[in-house]
């Protein structure tokens, strides 16, 4: 059977079937000869018949990369974990010294990682979760290596313990997905006379990550989340983030920063001062459902483009961001000597409160950060909404899970949509994230 067929099958009768024909075309003129063809299992061909069918330019993307197919034939259940272990040595090929070549090849490392990642998402072969967890670790390491470059280009090689990449959100919980954003900020040691010097790097590592090349970007990159904002200074002393936090931050600052976590540079200076700012947070802050209810639902007003036929995944009634609130405001309320190292939501709220009921809301939760990852996947961008009128609505059913038709997709959301804004409404309502565990 030709690679064209073993694809080809692998989605026969699904709503991939007429795509993955349209998409082949150039990936199995140029690969159908390797070695690897004749190797895939049946799994590994149904993963990247599944991702080359929902996302065409990914075709022509591996066509000019002979050894992704035989990555693909030897695809198992430990091969995330296992490429996991390798990424941060990729640092160590890339220069300064030829620095256009270094950005080119972090750029298609992240576009080669993230189709791998797909393919074995797509597969059955690995979780969810394991997925989300390797693409946080690609995304942190493409981090650790721009910030090498920029430290270098600068003449600053000891200036790696001083300068702190502080990740924010889902790569702070290592919940990335598709066409995630970076979420940064910037720390430093030392006083007023090294704040230009740090700033130098910061601005060097957010164009590194950035800037457009022959092969596109590295990722989008968010500072907004630093003290005061984008009024504020791009890179923060340690000891002036500690007196803003603890000073001067408002409550939802209080909540961002419970999503942070050093992912680059002196993480060890930078999670001593999470831990200080946290413990003083924890030990200050009464119950926050009432600011946070009216916070909600100013971001639920401003964010959730709802209607009868689009789905607000994220900011609307019921969406993801309804767990997060809990999740956060959980901790908020309750504190916990035992922070988990990676602040995911599901440790969040796990951390607060037990119970059967929380498992459900996490169920529920699991399944929007699918859906929205699947959407994201077949979108080639970063999507915060569900067109119901959208024609690739039946493939990303078809990723959720096979055999699933877009009516079922969006009944099944619906459900869960309803039952995650009833336990939001019950913790707000009982004015204590303990209404979980009635």
């Amino acid at each position: 059977m030709t690679l064209e067929q073993r694809l080809q099958e692998a989605v026969a009768g699904s709503a991939l079937a007429e795509s993955l024909s349209a998409a082949l075309a150039r990936f199995v003129e140029r690969r159908s000869q390797d070695a690897a063809a004749r190797e895939l299992s049946d799994d590994a061909a149904r993963g990247l018949a599944r991702a080359l069918a929902t996302r065409p330019r990914a075709a022509d993307f591996l066509s000019h990369r002979p050894r992704f197919l035989e990555r693909v034939a030897a695809l198992t259940p430990a091969s995330l974990a296992e490429r996991e272990q390798e990424l941060a040595a990729d640092c160590e090929a890339l220069s300064s010294e030829d620095l256009e070549a270094s950005l080119d090849a972090l750029r298609l490392r992240r576009r080669e990682e993230v189709v791998f990642a797909a393919c074995i998402d797509l597969s059955g072969l690995a979780t969810f979760e394991a997925v989300s967890d390797f693409l946080s670790v690609l995304a942190e390491t493409t981090t650790q290596c721009a910030l090498r470059l920029a430290l270098e280009s600068l003449a600053s090689h000891s200036g790696a313990d001083g300068f702190c990449v502080i990740g924010m959100g889902k790569i702070a919980g290592r919940e990335f997905t598709y066409h995630s954003d970076l979420d940064l900020i910037f720390l430093h040691r030392g006083g007023p006379e090294s704040v230009d010097r740090a700033s130098r790097i910061g601005q060097r590592l957010i164009a590194y990550l950035t800037t457009m090349t022959g092969a596109g970007i590295a990722y989008a990159v968010d500072t907004r989340l630093r003290p005061s904002g984008q009024q504020g200074m791009l890179v923060t002393s340690l000891e002036g983030f500690e007196r803003y936090q603890t000073d001067k931050a408002q409550t939802w600052e209080h909540l961002a920063m419970l999503r942070a976590r050093p992912i680059a540079g002196g993480i060890a200076a930078a999670e001593a001062a999470l831990a200080r700012v946290r413990q003083q947070i924890f030990a200050r802050v009464e119950p926050p459902w009432e600011f946070l209810k009216g916070l909600r639902a100013r971001v639920e007003e401003e964010r959730a483009e709802q209607s009868e036929d689009r789905v607000a995944l994220k900011a609307g009634a019921g969406g993801l961001m309804d767990v997060d609130f809990l999740a956060g405001g959980g901790l908020l309320e309750l504190g916990t000597d035992a922070f988990p190292t990676y602040p995911s939501v599901r440790a969040m709220l796990e951390a607060c409160v037990e119970g059967e009921r929380v498992q459900r809301l996490l169920q529920d939760y699991h399944l929007l950060r699918v859906v929205e990852a699947r959407a994201r996947w077949v979108a080639g961008r970063s999507i915060e909404t569900l067109s119901a009128k959208d024609p690739q609505l039946p493939a990303i059913a078809e990723l959720v899970e096979p055999g699933w038709s877009a009516a079922a997709l969006l009944e099944r959301i619906a459900e869960s949509r309803e039952r995650i804004r009833r336990a939001y409404l019950a913790v707000v309502e009982a004015n204590t994230i303990r209404a979980l565990a009635a």
